[in-house]
């Protein structure tokens, strides 16, 4: 007898220039659980105020009228403000496989494999300073993916490694890329100068077809590494009983063995996302694909995608909906959704549960 079972979930895409109304909106209907994941280990585990906000004032100096008006938005409380700087946040070990391919068209293509339970969903087209933006918000404040007005796509995936320090949420660093950067060269500059707490691949694609992949981890220098494939694993990362969970090692060696044939065209290589190995449906355990993202710099287009959806979307053609899924998995889903993604640990994992 089969056991699958499945949990909704809705995807929201809204447009809003700077944080408003709209931004505010959903920040308090997700507070509650962003608070519980963020003292989980208690408040003396995560770093106070003011080191917060210096860590930012000197890193990404940019980017604190930004960060100002979404603590103003957030109530002004203590807790929101270190939570949205995203300074040393509760540690994240996230999935996902990406790709750069450039039959026709050059395209950055990505997989999120990840819970859903630990997942904000929302979409928004900003316009924070000179450029605008298309994202996947995450923790409100940053993203994991997206594509600004100059043509600059950037992703990551996790990297690997069991280690984690002092530094920034990946998702903060992504946001600044896309907000400061026009191109990658402009990018690799802001990666090597701001510490990022965990082990990461960036991927980085521009208007120009330039590619770059760096590959990041806490106290080392960046490394740009210059591949066009990138899952969860670096040259130098050792954590066999993740890697053996997440098939990283498979996905990568198919990821490439795709790319080296060229036998896709760009939209038909995207699809190849949305089938096994590549595509996750282990959503109990942490590991289902919960999205797939297209970037398209030399059109400034993107488009997000599921087996049975997806969102078309430009900066001069982007309008605010909504997508309802059930994610299925075939194992089911267990009784306490606090073990949700601990299984490819070592040690317990900081979850959400919405």
């Amino acid at each position: 007898m089969s056991t699958a079972t499945h949990t909704d979930f809705t995807f929201r895409a809204f447009a809003e220039d700077r944080p408003g109304p709209v931004w505010q909106h959903h920040f308090k209907r997700l507070w509650p659980a962003y608070k519980r994941w963020f003292l989980r280990y208690g408040e003396r585990d995560r770093p106070t105020y003011f080191e917060s906000a210096r860590a930012l004032k000197h890193y990404m100096p940019e980017f604190v009228p930004i960060f100002e008006a979404m603590v103003d938005l957030a109530g002004g409380g203590d807790h929101a403000a270190r939570f949205l700087s995203q300074y040393c946040p509760p540690p994240l070990f996230r999935g996902c496989s990406q790709a750069i391919y450039d039959v026709e068209e050059s395209v950055l293509v990505r997989s999120y494999d990840y819970s859903p339970f630990v997942f904000d969903g929302l979409l928004m087209r900003s316009r924070f300073g000179e450029r605008q933006v298309i994202a996947m918000l995450d923790c409100m404040s940053g993203v994991l993916d997206g594509i600004n007005s100059d043509g600059l796509a950037v992703s990551m995936s996790f990297g690997g490694r069991e280690e984690f320090g002092e530094g920034f949420g990946i998702s903060l660093l992504l946001r600044y890329l896309l907000e400061f950067a026009g191109d990658v060269s402009e990018a690799c500059e802001l990666i090597q100068r701001i510490p990022v707490q965990g082990a990461y691949n960036i991927m980085l694609l521009d208007r120009e077809a330039n590619f770059e992949t760096v590959e990041i981890a806490p106290g080392c220098d960046p490394v740009r590494v210059g591949h066009r494939v990138a899952t969860n694993h670096q040259a130098n990362s050792s954590w066999p009983l993740y890697e053996e969970k997440v098939f990283t090692h498979a996905r990568g060696k198919h990821l490439q063995n795709l790319v080296a044939a060229r036998e896709h065209g760009s939209y038909a290589f995207t699809r190849e996302f949305l089938q096994f190995p590549l595509y996750q449906t282990r959503f109990a355990k942490g590991f289902g694909t919960l999205y797939n993202a297209a970037f398209y710099p030399g059109r400034n287009a993107c488009e997000y995608f599921w087996p049975h959806n997806q969102w078309e979307l430009s900066f001069d053609h982007f309008s605010d909906r909504e997508y309802d899924v059930a994610f299925i998995d075939p194992d089911g889903f267990p009784d306490n959704s606090e073990s949700y993604g601990e299984v490819y640990t070592s040690k317990p994992l900081p979850v959400l549960q919405f």
